[in-house]
């Protein structure tokens, strides 16, 4: 090897060590800064994949939110129709509900007698309850379309409890006691 170095003149002697140094050099500097950078951008980019997961997750989080948020609005509306289309109102209600009644029993061609109505309310909601309990005596067709036209009514009236009073099969009448309850918000 030595020999090889002896074919050389002193000015190439000189590049061949300068050369030697710059690569002497590059080596140093891809040793103390170059590698210590390398391992740097790793940390950077597996820190990056981390953020990228997290706010991945949170643009999930976000969306659940979103729609739950979505549904929660939904559920708002549902309430307000409620309360608007199918309760009465507290300050004309009850007078409401006996014009409705009153409808209803018109339009089905029954004879209602003794109505009396009593009043109530639920603990820790602000909704109450006007129960309308009167007899009714007609055939089982005209209960059957009472009935018809209490489901089929826009408000919310409901029928709470039908008792049997008397049964005529001879003349097909029946005469019955009925609790009706409407309901209104305070």
């Amino acid at each position: 090897m030595k020999e090889i170095f002896n074919f050389l003149s002193e000015t190439e002697k000189k590049i061949l060590g300068f050369l030697c140094i710059l690569i002497g050099l590059g080596l140093v500097f891809i040793v103390l800064i170059s590698l210590p950078r390398r391992s740097g951008y790793f940390k950077a980019l597996s820190s990056l994949t981390d953020i990228q997961k997290n706010h991945q997750e949170l643009d999930r989080k976000s969306l659940e939110k979103k729609k739950e948020w979505q549904s929660w609005q939904a559920a708002r509306r549902d309430m307000d129709e409620l309360r608007t289309k199918y309760f009465y109102d507290e300050e004309d209600g009850i007078q409401k509900l006996r014009l409705d009644l009153d409808r209803i029993f018109r339009q089905v061609r029954v004879p209602v007698h003794q109505i009396s109505y009593s009043y109530g309310d639920f603990k820790g909601v602000k909704i109450k309850k006007v129960s309308a309990t009167f007899n009714l005596r007609g055939s089982y067709v005209s209960l059957k379309r009472f009935i018809h036209a209490v489901e089929e009514f826009p408000k919310f009236l409901l029928i709470e409890r039908i008792d049997f009073l008397d049964i005529d099969t001879t003349r097909d009448t029946l005469k019955l006691r009925v609790v009706l309850a409407g309901y209104y918000e305070s």
